[in-house]
């Protein structure tokens, strides 16, 4: 961070010193580069000892204003135990309990995470669940039907109960229909709810009361403060108003955050399917379609506290960037989220040696509200595709199969950046011999076998191809 800020206040100089050196040097060129040393003063290079002495330093410091060090620790418990009620009973349907429970033991470190209400002490994060289900198979065998009931506690909510009731039906021997209903909870993860860094001067705070408490009711939604920034000045280099004019008349631009404390995120989620085995056995289908919609859908926004208590004086704090606290918060949005999508899974058998497959899915999110203010982070592309071919004993015990992969691109959204993930186009590849003695399984692959590098999230590093040779000797 330090380093990174000596380069940019560099950049920032230089065209400083270039004006003083030209009016002193006719030479351009001369200038520019007395321009540069100048800005170079004091500078760590890459690869001196001193450059890396100082990243070294960085490296153990653990605040992120001056430093780099990132020292979490934590540790999960978690038991669980589960009986089948069904055989114990010698009952015609199947019965099963089960319970567990889970403890996130989470050890403070000062920056990334806090104990707001006792510094000395661990932080735990505590959930427990409990589940009964039930199935049965009616009219002669065709229809299975099946029923779940959770209970879902965690620390800091109450009880959630969360059922799931499904339905299979054999149309005909090869036929089978489904249909599954499922309401759940998403509740925050430790980041979500505990969260407590300073990156880039926003302090990004988990949205559980008990670490940002008082942050919602007295700050102001950073989407208004953009649009007041943005009328006022257009109001004064056009219309001619003075900054404190333009900001009296443009205050109510301004929107005080309306948003609260984390809850947990609700879900309902509906699916119909369809699987078939057509063409004497030799085409196989999959698909299904689902509709889910969401409540309480977690997600970022980013809120901005005046450094004031004077209400007079609100505009021009939320104005002025060095007179405001500013937050990025874990909340709730108010509208409805809805995700839906579609997946077909085809394999067609060409003789007993190959096969062709393909698979392909469709997803996306839709809000009943298009600009509230938040970030949502779905962060997953519309369309993914796969297909290709597989041979099984081609030549003795000889076999492959080659995989050609789509993906379209896709907006990313998170703390660090937001844009584009380009599409994506590779193959995976794979050759697989058995020896019958000694028994030997000898592969050879590669996954991305064209090395073309690409992203899979925006922040993150160029993925290649990835080749493997695997022995297997079983005894």
């Amino acid at each position: 961070m330090l380093i990174l800020k000596t380069i940019i206040n560099g950049f920032r100089i230089i065209p400083t010193l270039l004006i003083k050196t030209i009016a002193t040097n006719a030479d351009v060129a001369v200038a520019h580069r007395k321009a540069r040393e100048d800005a170079d003063l004091g500078r760590y290079q890459p690869g001196t000892n001193e450059f890396k002495e100082k990243l070294k330093q960085l490296q153990e410091i653990n605040n992120w204003d001056v430093g780099a060090a990132l020292k979490v620790k934590a540790h999960l418990v978690h038991t669980e135990a589960s009986l089948d009620l069904g055989k114990l009973f010698h009952t015609n349907y199947n019965l099963h309990i089960g319970a567990d429970f889970r403890d996130y033991i989470i050890v403070p470190d000062g920056n990334y995470f806090i104990n707001p209400t006792d510094s000395g002490h661990n932080l735990n994060y505590t959930s427990y669940g409990f589940f009964v289900q039930a199935s049965k198979r009616f009219l002669h065998e065709k229809l299975q039907l099946s029923a779940v009931l959770r209970g879902t506690g965690y620390e800091y909510f109450n009880l959630k109960w969360n059922p799931r009731l499904t339905a299979v039906y054999e149309l005909t021997r090869n036929n089978a229909v489904r249909f599954s209903y499922q309401n759940g909870y998403r509740f925050p993860s430790i980041f979500e709810g505990f969260s407590n860094i300073n990156s880039g001067g926003v302090k990004r705070v988990g949205g559980l009361k008990v670490m940002s408490n008082g942050v919602f009711e007295n700050s102001w939604l950073k989407s208004g403060i953009d649009a007041f920034v943005a009328v006022v000045n257009k109001d004064v280099n056009t219309q001619g108003l003075t900054q404190a004019a333009a900001m009296e008349k443009n205050k109510g631009v301004l929107e005080r955050n309306t948003y609260s404390y984390l809850q947990p995120e609700q879900m309902h989620s509906f699916e119909v399917g369809y699987r078939s085995t057509l063409l004497n056995s030799r085409l196989f289908v999959d698909g299904d379609v689902y509709y889910n919609f969401y409540s309480n859908f977690i997600a970022q926004i980013e809120a901005s506290i005046p450094n004031t208590s004077d209400e007079s004086q609100i505009p021009a704090y939320l104005y002025d960037r060095n007179k405001q606290g500013r937050y990025r918060l874990w909340t709730n949005s108010k509208t409805i989220v809805h995700n839906y999508g579609a997946e077909l899974d085809v394999l067609y058998l060409l003789s007993n040696k190959y096969s062709v497959f393909a698979n392909a899915s469709y997803q996306t999110l839709k809000r009943t509200k298009t600009n509230d203010g938040l970030e949502d982070g779905f962060n997953t592309p519309k369309w993914m595709v796969n297909g290709g071919i597989r041979g099984t004993n081609v030549y003795k015990k000889l076999g492959f199969n080659v995989t050609f992969k789509y993906q379209s691109n896709f907006y990313w959204q998170s703390f660090l950046v937001n844009g584009n993930v380009p599409a994506i186009f590779n193959a995976d590849a794979m050759l697989q011999y058995s020896f019958a003695n000694p028994s030997l399984t000898v592969k050879i692959g590669g996954a991305n076998v064209l090395n073309h590098y690409y992203y899979s999230m925006l922040g993150g590093p160029q993925i290649g191809g990835f080749y493997y040779t695997a022995i297997t000797y079983s005894l």
